[in-house]
């Protein structure tokens, strides 16, 4: 048995069907240390961890209206790694990698795979895990990631099994999660700020990212009474600032907010290696005319602060039991850009990963372009890394590195709230 299909899984697997060029996959790229190993061995590495995530061998499908977990009885997960080889160079990964970004993964089998790519570096090869977003969302590919290339050896999990309730749905919703589902589409009626890059969208997607060190958010957020996320949240707006001409903003659309559509993540721990979609969101402003970046912090800390509560975590839970036609509007919803821009939380890889012996040093999140949004930014801590990426249409390249404008504005915002206001070290003359 395995746990009953959440809402989204179904939402996603619906819009992709309307909408053939869509390509709802969320991933990671793993930088690894050393000489490239043969394929088999990535593909022995992964076939002997399977049993850490058994959903892995289920794929979920339409039978006509109901989405379902279905077991695949010629399951090989030897079938689900492939090997790319790149030209030498460094921008034969990106090139890789961003080609794959807009490649299918099979309907009729388990819709996740990884890609070993190798070639365009001797000291060094990636491993690139893509799944389908009906399948997992986030977490569950982190999760997946630590099953198949984490360096701890945890005990295999069992598949959990979930049974629809008989009553009707809206007896089994709570009165609070309605009412904030109702509240929530009023305050969407307000449209975010946007703006138009004046130019026709490609439709293909590019990967940037940008490195900065955990200890500057950590020690930041610290000294201004938030969390790193709220960090990372300031830091975007900031580069936003930066990256937007203002000949795409309109008259009308000065001083108007623009929102985040911030994604929560709703697992409980008997949850943790489960397959399928866990998560909703909540809209939050991002202070994006505030002119102090301190405020601008403080004001997404006060935002942020009522959606990592378990009161908010349980209203936000009771709402993936709506029916998945209603639940399907918001998603559509969501693709509006008048909603807001599409970033996840600061996510987290607790644990290290490794190919064999060879170490991942760092691990770099993908997201996929949706509906108007022009692109999607994710946030992924690693070791003693943050990492900003970028999912953006190519035809936005001219406009620079989104990401790298990221990790400038939280070294600035570092050396504002913390470097600056450390008091200098004080020497004494020696004693005679």
């Amino acid at each position: 048995m395995i746990q009953r299909p959440n809402t989204l899984d179904g939402c996603f697997l619906t819009h992709e069907r309307r909408q053939p060029g869509f390509r709802p996959y969320v991933g990671m790229v793993l930088h690894a240390s050393g000489s490239a190993p043969q394929v088999e061995r990535v593909r022995e590495q992964i076939a002997g961890r399977i049993e850490r995530m058994p959903a892995l061998a289920w794929r979920i499908t339409k039978r006509g209206r109901r989405t379902v977990w279905a077991c695949d009885p010629s399951f090989d997960p030897h079938d689900h790694v492939h090997e790319i080889r790149t030209p030498e160079g460094p921008t034969s990964l990106d090139e890789t990698v961003d080609a794959l970004l807009s490649a299918p993964l099979p309907e009729q089998s388990p819709r996740w795979g990884v890609w070993l790519i190798h070639g365009y570096c001797d000291r060094e090869y990636a491993l690139f895990y893509r799944a389908h977003h009906a399948a997992q969302d986030g977490q569950a590919a982190l999760d997946a990631l630590t099953a198949l290339f984490g360096t701890e050896s945890p005990a295999p999990v069992g598949l959990a099994a979930g049974r629809a309730q008989g009553r009707s749905w809206w007896r089994r919703i709570p009165a609070r999660a309605i009412t904030r589902t109702l509240n929530d589409t009023v305050k969407d009626l307000r449209p975010t700020m946007r703006w138009s890059p004046q130019r026709a969208l490609t439709g293909r997607p590019r990967l940037q990212s940008a490195v900065v060190p955990s200890s500057w958010l950590r020690e930041t957020g610290r000294a201004l009474g938030a969390g790193g996320n709220d960090v990372c949240l300031a830091a975007l707006a900031q580069a936003l600032r930066s990256w937007v001409p203002e000949s795409w903003i309109e008259d009308d659309q000065r001083g108007r907010e623009l929102h985040v559509s911030l994604p929560v993540g709703l697992r409980e721990p008997e949850e943790r290696f489960m397959v399928g979609n866990r998560v909703s969101a909540v809209r939050i402003p991002l202070s994006f005319w505030e002119d102090s970046p301190a405020a601008r912090v403080a004001a997404i800390a006060r935002a942020t602060g009522p959606a990592k509560t378990d009161g908010m975590r349980q209203v936000l839970r009771a709402q993936l039991r709506l029916p998945e036609w209603l639940v399907y509007r918001f998603v559509r919803h969501s693709a509006q850009a008048r909603n807001g821009l599409e970033a996840s939380g600061l996510m987290r890889l607790t644990g290290r990963l490794a190919m064999g012996t060879d170490p991942v040093e760092t691990v770099v999140a993908t997201q996929f372009l949706y509906g108007e949004h022009l692109f999607g930014v994710a946030f992924l801590s690693y070791g003693d890394k943050v990492v900003a990426s970028v999912t953006v249409d190519r035809a936005l390249d001219d406009r620079g590195n989104l990401a790298a404008l990221w990790a400038d504005a939280v070294e600035r915002l570092w050396h504002e709230t913390v470097v600056s206001t450390e008091e200098p070290i004080r020497t004494s003359a020696p004693q005679p």
